[in-house]
């Protein structure tokens, strides 16, 4: 499996790339070659004074949801990217724009140093966070942000120097590889058998695309896990995107085209405005973890289906 650092794509909300101001594209239409996944093919000069970086926030229904910022190069770029989860009145707003909310507490300080494929990072400044789930927001974003960076495979991180547990129970990570986000089974980490995969859904308004961690039989191929996306989400705080007895007929990867074959009851998506839309993002989300392609087709019993344009498919979450 491709590590979380890939890039991660919206559904609906618009491009923004940079901390203040955006950079677009023309959105692809269903079936036709996909943009580049990186802005810096439409804007080559990016490259030498940004770097392309995913940090996380937290969604109001309790995902950690990635988003891809372009930061200013610097020395301490990791430390950089940690800096903009912290709940200063800039990123708040920024984070509020997207529906998100910052995971860090304002205040805190942190300091960072890497070694040997570890990084340590050391909170202090920081009250108590409200709950459990607040604290494994912010040790998760934190561990899966820095394993983003090519030097870093694990993290390690202390408060006022000191290891242990947070005040709710949470344990401050030792040496720690990159989560699985947002498991949909409690022992998805930790299970013995099958394969975890990672997949898009969005959430109840559509606006998100929020990766879930799904433990599945066998070896994770395109058709297994399209057939995962087709048979829905299993939380009822997010949206599934195929209509209900919709069969997954079949789904080829062949010279970088990906086609999926549905059935009948898949015309149905036309009804829903915007359904289409996130069916085809959350399947090109998905498989790009996995494969490479360049075009993505539907078809109803082998003939082709596009009831809608496809418009900011392959864009990254915003950062505002």
């Amino acid at each position: 499996m491709k590590p979380i650092r890939c890039l991660i794509c919206a559904l609906l909300l618009p491009a923004a790339f940079l901390l203040s101001g955006c950079v677009g594209g023309e959105d692809p239409a269903p079936g036709a070659a996909a943009p580049s996944e990186t802005v810096f093919s439409e804007h080559p000069e990016l490259s030498a004074t940004f770097r392309e970086t995913t940090v996380f926030y937290l969604s109001d229904d309790g995902f950690i949801v990635p988003v891809t910022k372009l930061i200013p190069w610097e020395e301490g770029i990791a430390k950089a990217a940690l800096s903009c989860m912290v709940s200063t009145p800039a990123n708040v707003s920024a984070a509020r724009e997207m529906g998100l909310s910052t995971v860090i507490p304002e205040g805190a300080e942190l300091s960072l140093s890497i070694a040997d494929g570890n990084a340590k990072v050391d909170i202090s400044g920081i009250a108590p966070l409200p709950s459990r789930e607040a604290e494994d927001a912010m040790l998760r974003s934190i561990v899966n942000t820095l394993t983003g960076f090519p030097t870093v495979s694990t993290v390690t991180v202390t408060r006022d120097g000191e290891g242990g547990f947070l005040e709710n129970g949470a344990e401050l990570p030792v040496r720690q590889e990159a989560y699985a986000l947002n498991p949909e089974e409690p022992e998805a980490e930790t299970a013995a058998g099958g394969a975890e995969v990672t997949l898009y859904f969005p959430n109840a308004g559509g606006s998100l695309a929020v990766p879930v961690t799904r433990r599945i039989s066998g070896r994770p191929g395109l058709y297994q896990l399209v057939s995962a996306l087709v048979s829905g989400a299993r939380s009822g705080r997010l949206r599934s995107c195929f209509p209900e007895n919709t069969l997954l007929l079949g789904a080829t990867l062949e010279n970088g085209a990906v086609t999926v074959n549905l059935s009948e009851d898949f015309r149905a998506s036309a009804q829903t405005e915007g359904l289409f839309s996130l069916a085809y993002r959350t399947v090109w989300l998905t498989l790009s973890r996995e494969f490479d392609f360049d075009s993505l087709r539907f078809q109803i019993n082998g003939v082709d289906f596009s009831p809608e344009e496809v418009g900011s498919a392959l864009l990254p979450n915003p950062a505002a």
